[in-house]
């Protein structure tokens, strides 16, 4: 994989557009970046919610006691920026992981979205279905699930432990267009096919026997 930064992001022109072959069928998904980041914000609740509902099992697995930084703002807000601090410079980790996930000889491009305040890579290399859904949920669950089970099994208590479990939050919510991206890819995409980035949405088409 060969990571290529393209800096500032600033319109869906500037994505790199695949070679696609004659049998591809987009996504069912938006067409503009707006709409896509409008579905996303449906899978981040519903990630953010599950997240919750995990965070509880541990506070009965381990006390309630463990979130008695809630009963000082000052103690709370300051283990959110913590967080935040820390979630940031993660999201560019999170786009690494995603980018290490193609093939050795894939062109992989990173953009900085200012406006939305994150970063995403794309590459127009097609990858197979399974891949595609492992270099989707890969640094979610990294960075965001297994930080926020480790809290939940490891009887971690005080302020860095509080950190954790912000941060993991955070960044299990952040990747709702990867959430969108496997949904789509589980009900749309048929066994045996492949996906491939163009512009700013995925095809899936079926490889002929030479493309294998």
């Amino acid at each position: 994989m060969k990571l290529v930064y393209k800096g500032k992001f600033e319109s869906v022109e500037q994505l790199p557009k695949g070679n696609l072959p004659p049998n591809a069928v987009k996504f069912d998904e938006p067409d503009n970046m707006e709409g896509i980041v409008k579905a996303a914000m449906k899978y981040c609740a519903a990630a953010m919610a599950l997240g919750l509902a995990v965070l509880v099992l541990g506070l009965f697995v381990h006390g309630f006691s463990r979130l008695q930084l809630l009963e000082s703002s000052a103690s709370f807000f300051l283990a959110l920026g913590a967080a935040i601090l820390i979630l940031v410079p993660s999201l560019f980790i999170h786009e690494l992981l995603h980018a290490v996930c193609f093939r050795k000889n894939d062109i992989v491009e990173l953009y900085v979205s200012l406006k939305s305040g994150t970063a995403f890579v794309t590459c127009t290399s097609p990858i197979s279905k399974a891949r595609f859904i492992f270099l989707s949920l890969l640094p979610n669950v990294v960075l965001g699930w297994l930080p926020l089970i480790a809290w939940v099994v490891f009887p971690i208590y005080g302020f860095w432990a509080n950190v954790l479990w912000l941060y993991a939050l955070m960044h299990i919510s952040v990747g709702g267009g990867d959430y969108l991206n496997v949904t789509n890819a589980l009900r749309q995409m048929p066994k045996g096919s492949m996906a491939q980035l163009s512009g700013i949405n995925t095809y899936w088409f079926i490889p002929k026997e030479e493309e294998l």
